[in-house]
């Protein structure tokens, strides 16, 4: 009777969290870190892909405050209300793309300090876990790793997204769905200790919404998981909060696809205009950088260095670096070549993929190699800055990939496909331009 008793004041207990509504909270807005387009993935030469990383560069930055008790998403306090609030995830469905894998991520905090200075020793708990998609809530576990909240305080500090990464890559189930946590149920936010942890999230009403929390019943009630836009509603108590936490998942169709490189170049490209040349590239993160030479040829073929930029050392935040090449007109060709090459403090060296640019820019875009074996490179040539998206399309008229690159610069851009999961046979790919769309096959051999 009594174990009926509990349950039945669970499911009350629940039914009240759902009804409040919860309210009272305001938002505060926060310095992107996303500065450009973070195309995909992190580096052409790795089997590894960033869930949401892209996308985000068009979000608005926001966390979200619990009145005076604490924060929306992180710690806070609603223990008078009978429950506590130990994580924070997302929802990912990765059903129509190639990934097996998940290795790590990225997380962007807004605020990661205490009053108390020994908590700064405590853990961060990362956790995967598989998506029942019949009750809409966490499955079982499937790796979890720690990052200390010291870590966090000063990534946090210099404005930068906090990596974690498990000790092995942890293998999606057979449905691609999962849940990605962030437990902070080690931190407290009452009496004179206030563990300050604040995860941002993007802008209400987001069509895409897929945030929910884990809700600790009190006196052993248990836990149970609500999608957010259950429980907390806007200002006025009627509206949902409809949002994506920054959570960004390290995925990949090998075991060993996310490997990271010690510099992970996510985009390179640039624009002629007046004979000069105007060279843009990212990097997702950076170990030991001293810098990039910067490398330029007439036929493709033979290189020479023109200049150098220097590296951020070691940084794991999206870094954007630019080069004029005003040059140009002493060259006289219609085409010419770049490519950077990447040198670690050590000497170690690494080069980018080869930067074509027509001087007339009198294409739209096109795919190469074709066929292709590993990594297809989509090149398009903007006029303007504009939203970018690639599919994989098989015959079938499957879905295969999908890839939402963000807006990137104008100017021709390189944006790269990674098909080592793709079983052999002809493709299409299908690129959207703002509202133009442009399709074209391949073959993957």
């Amino acid at each position: 009777m009594k174990k009926i008793f509990t349950l039945f004041g669970v499911v009350i207990l629940i039914a009240s969290v759902k009804a409040q509504k919860l309210s009272g909270f305001r938002t505060t807005t926060v310095k992107h870190p996303l500065i450009l387009s973070a195309n995909k993935p992190l580096s052409p030469d790795a089997a590894c892909d960033t869930v949401n990383l892209a996308a985000a560069n068009n979000w608005q930055a926001y966390y979200y405050t619990y009145g005076t008790d604490g924060y929306v998403f992180g710690t806070s306090n609603n223990k008078s209300n009978g429950y506590d609030i130990i994580e924070d995830a997302n929802f990912y469905d990765l059903s129509s793309y190639g990934y097996n894998y998940i290795s790590g991520g990225l997380a962007y905090f807004a605020k990661a300090n205490s009053t108390d200075a020994a908590d700064l020793d405590k853990d961060m708990i990362f956790r995967v876990y598989e998506f029942n998609d019949i009750d809409s809530i966490a499955g079982p576990l499937l790796g979890s790793t720690t990052v200390k909240l010291s870590q966090i305080h000063s990534d946090v500090q210099n404005d930068f997204l906090t990596e974690f990464k498990f000790a092995t890559p942890v293998a999606l189930p057979a449905s691609k769905k999962i849940l990605v946590s962030i437990d902070h149920s080690k931190f407290k936010w009452s009496g004179s200790v206030k563990d300050s942890v604040a995860i941002v999230a993007n802008g209400d009403e987001d069509s895409n919404a897929a945030a929910l929390q884990n809700f600790e019943i009190l006196g052993g009630g248990g836990n149970v998981w609500l999608p957010v836009d259950q429980v907390w509603s806007t200002n006025n108590g009627t509206n949902p909060l409809q949002v994506n936490l920054y959570l960004f998942p390290y995925v990949s169709n090998a075991s060993d696809g996310c490997g990271l490189l010690p510099v992970s170049i996510i985009n390179f490209g640039g624009t002629v205009k007046d004979f000069s040349a105007y060279l843009n590239w990212s990097t997702a993160g950076e170990s030991n950088n001293k810098g990039f030479y910067i490398e330029r040829s007439k036929d493709g073929q033979n290189f020479t260095s023109i200049g150098f930029v220097n590296g951020a050392g070691n940084s794991n935040k999206i870094t954007n670096y630019n080069y004029t090449d005003a040059t140009l007109k002493d060259l006289n060709v219609s085409t010419t070549y770049y490519r950077l090459k990447q040198v670690d403090v050590d000497g170690k060296s690494a080069y980018s993929k080869v930067l074509p640019l027509n001087t007339k820019n009198n294409f739209v875009w096109r795919v190469y190699p074709n066929p292709v074996k590993d990594v297809a490179t989509v090149e398009v040539n903007l006029g303007v800055a504009s939203k970018v998206s690639v599919q994989v399309i098989a015959r079938d008229g499957r879905i295969v990939m999908n890839s939402d690159k963000g807006i990137l610069p104008q100017g021709t851009q390189q944006v790269f496909v990674n098909t080592q999961s793709l079983a052999k046979g002809s493709y299409f790919v299908r690129l959207t331009i703002a509202d133009k769309t442009y399709t074209t096959a391949f073959v993957k051999e």
